[in-house]
């Protein structure tokens, strides 16, 4: 977040938006995603394979493999999955993002 061109912060600076975290939390919160959440999964995917890393959103992220035609979307749709206990063997068992989305759809 860009606090110069955020909208949040001039909203905020406004009173018209609530601060569910401090800043030190938010700020924590970007380079230690919570556990529990498929942020972990996001974090860990731009951290491990980030330079195969086309576009990371909310609901999925988009690798760009290469030696594929196409980009590789990998859907995240479900907030509550994508949580550290739930991937990481998963990711630790893939050197690279292509390993990833090959074994993601069944390869």
């Amino acid at each position: 977040m860009n606090p110069a061109k955020g909208l949040h912060m001039r909203l905020r600076a406004r009173g018209a938006v609530e601060q569910l975290v401090d800043d030190d939390a938010a700020r924590s919160a970007a380079t230690d995603p919570p556990e529990d959440t498929r942020a972990w999964f996001r974090g860990e995917c731009l951290r491990r394979y980030g330079r195969d890393v086309a576009a990371a959103s909310w609901d999925s992220v988009i690798f760009d493999v290469p030696g594929r035609g196409a980009l590789q979307r990998v859907p995240m749709l479900e907030p509550t999955r994508g949580t550290r206990a739930g991937t990481q063997a998963l990711l630790d068992r893939c050197p690279d993002a292509a390993a990833l989305v090959d074994a993601l759809s069944g390869r």
